[in-house]
């Protein structure tokens, strides 16, 4: 695999037109989640905590895509701090 160095993660998290469009995407699902809860409690009336807890975990996950910075996917992938 290939050694990806900060500014290379900059450059693709900043300017890849590819990674905004995902991005963009993985935004919309994780309003999707908070869009879901509202109509599952709101329209049933029932406000279950388990499905509250289910579509909040999702949308963070969603988020953490985007959210997680460089050192954390190094970390992640077992490298050391080489930029």
């Amino acid at each position: 695999m290939a050694t990806i160095t900060k500014d290379d993660f900059q450059i693709w998290y900043d300017d890849n037109p590819v990674t905004k469009w995902v991005f963009a995407a993985i935004e919309k699902a994780a309003l999707a989640q908070s869009e879901s809860w509202m109509e599952t409690s709101w329209g049933s009336g029932v406000a279950d905590p388990a499905e509250l807890a289910v579509l909040r975990a999702r949308a963070d996950a969603y988020r953490a895509l985007f959210e997680t910075p460089f050192e954390r996917w190094q970390e992640m992938n077992g490298e050391g701090d080489d930029s």
